[in-house]
């Protein structure tokens, strides 16, 4: 496998904090706390140490992305002495393990609970410096997948309040990661001045910290310094290296991020027409950056709701500007996944009483981690009252966008009045949607621009008369005609029946040229506006 210079570094603050478990299972082993476990468990305390660590990790990669990189399969497969779930670069992590896993993620950490229980009777602090050696290694595997870093910081979020109630006393919940800090006392190694850095700093993250070494002053708590191993470095780097290295390594991954994001603002600037949308969105992500950027000084923050309404006519670009939303809110990690799922009245609403809320759960599930894009929403609205599941739908609806308000964004769309409509059939739909998109209806230079996009990216040029063709037809199209039309949905259909118009005109010469292959004429246009009247 090739790594680059970042990623050995990872592994190998990754190996470091591995045997300082090892050690620190030691501990357990010969002061005689896994004698019971052991002797209902058959395995031994550092068989169990691989299961508990390598489910973590696998739970974290999965909670970062859908499949596991190549990286992330190399850690899995080479860290832990006995690789229990048998990860390996060709297979990755099967089915099977990866359900065995995240059955043995969901247990009770026996381990954390042991070195509480040793903590209490020797009024020692060896539980917080395990939990630290661990949080090190699952963010290595979070970096290791490139993701948003405030996407993995709520995943060790959630680890870290998944597991508070063995942590002596220390609320989790409230905690605030700085992702900065963390990834500087990864690399460094150096535990107590990073935490020292870090209570100068009056970060919060240092809370759960309050329990190790490092706060026997405050705490009254008699350390005994000889039986911690806090001799080995997790990354064993030369002080005036340390700083210089940790950012440039923060600084790639935030610079890939960037540059990604630039790449998508770049794609929906050079979507053809829609100038008030994208203004609308820009400054969305401008509002989102702020925000960010706020956090980390630990400013007041207004509560954003991300949930969005497109509305317009069919064909105007709701669905194409939607999946970019999606791609984008990944990058800014508002979405762990970005991706879109599509769906409508049809795919909402099911015939029979009870069927309907478990329809609507199995979409939503689907597109957590992205963005839900519910196609003519108002249909779900128009026949309430009259023996119809569709409010059964909304109610649904609405409590799974609370449930995953931190994963999901839900955008409906619609033609205008009829989305005001649906919004004022629920209250609990102008409270979440409080974003209002209006899509306006291209112009016809602007359907020209598309038309002539289209042509040219499927290897097609337009004659001048041919173009001038379709300009007065489409000057000639009355308001009635043109919601017909469907805007760029209408273009597409004009485009795919002018190919098809020019194919049976070329297949009749017997030796076509480059230039006949790809020109589209004004006879081929002339013949498909004969076939439209």
């Amino acid at each position: 496998m090739q790594q680059n210079i970042s990623e050995k570094k990872l592994y190998l603050i990754a190996q470091n904090n591995y045997n300082i478990l090892v050690k620190y299972c030691s501990i357990l082993e010969e002061e005689g706390y896994w004698e019971q476990p052991q002797s209902y468990l058959n395995q031994s305390i550092y068989e169990i140490l691989d299961l508990y660590l390598s489910s973590c990790l696998i739970h974290v990669a999965y909670v970062l992305r859908t499949s596991l990189q190549e990286n992330q399969m190399f850690l899995l497969a080479s860290l832990t002495q006995t690789n229990p779930f048998e990860v390996s670069l060709s297979d990755g992590v099967k089915e099977q393990a990866r359900i065995d896993a995240e059955k043995f993620y969901q247990s009770p950490p026996i381990l954390l609970q042991l070195f509480g229980l040793r903590d209490t009777k020797k009024n020692t602090g060896l539980l917080g410096l395990f939990f630290d050696a661990i949080i090190n290694i699952l963010l290595v595997m979070a970096y290791l997948s490139a993701v948003e870093t405030a996407v993995y910081m709520r995943c060790l979020q959630a680890y870290c309040s998944s597991v508070s109630v063995f942590l002596r006393g220390v609320d989790y919940t409230t905690t605030i990661v700085d992702e900065r800090y963390l990834f500087k006392k990864v690399c460094v190694g150096d535990l107590e001045s990073s935490t020292k850095r870090l209570l100068d700093a009056g970060e919060s993250f240092g809370d759960y910290l309050k329990i190790s070494l490092y706060y026997k002053d405050k705490q009254n708590i008699n350390y005994d310094l000889k039986e911690l191993p806090l001799e080995t470095s997790p990354y064993p780097m030369k002080k005036e290296e340390t700083t210089s290295d940790v950012t440039s390594v923060e600084e790639t991954f935030e610079k890939k991020n960037d540059e990604e994001l630039n790449n998508l603002l770049r794609e929906l600037e050079e979507l053809i027409g829609l100038t008030e949308v994208k203004k609308e969105i820009t400054s969305l992500i401008n509002l989102i950056k702020v925000k960010r950027l706020r956090e980390k000084y630990h400013l007041p923050q207004l509560e954003m709701s991300y949930h969005m309404v497109f509305s317009g006519s069919p064909g105007t670009g709701k669905t194409t500007v939607a999946r970019l939303v999606a791609r984008i809110y990944k990058e800014l990690g508002i979405l762990s996944k970005g991706d879109l799922v599509e769906t409508d009245r049809a795919g909402l609403v099911a015939g029979y009483v009870g069927q309907t809320a478990l329809k609507v759960t199995e979409v939503v599930e689907r597109a957590i981690g992205g963005v839900l894009f519910i196609d003519e929403a108002y249909a779900l609205t128009q026949n309430i009252g009259s023996n119809d599941f569709g409010g059964e739908a909304i109610d649904t609806l609405v409590k799974l966008m609370e449930d995953h308000r931190d994963n999901l964004v839900v955008i409906a769309a619609g033609y205008t009045d009829e989305m005001k409509q649906f919004l004022r059939s629920n209250t609990g739909l102008v409270s979440r949607f409080n974003k209002f998109i209006e899509f306006p209806d291209y112009t016809k230079e602007e359907l020209l621009s598309i038309l002539d996009a289209m042509a040219q990216k499927s290897g097609f040029m337009i004659e001048d008369d041919a173009m001038q063709t379709m300009d007065t037809y489409l000057g000639k199209l009355q308001a009635d005609q043109k919601k017909e039309f469907g805007n760029a949905r209408g273009i597409r259909n004009v485009f795919e029946k002018l190919v098809v118009n020019q194919a049976n005109r070329v297949i009749t010469y017997e030796s076509p040229t480059l230039e006949q292959l790809s020109m589209i004429v004004q006879h081929d246009v002339i013949t498909l506006l004969k076939e439209e009247r």
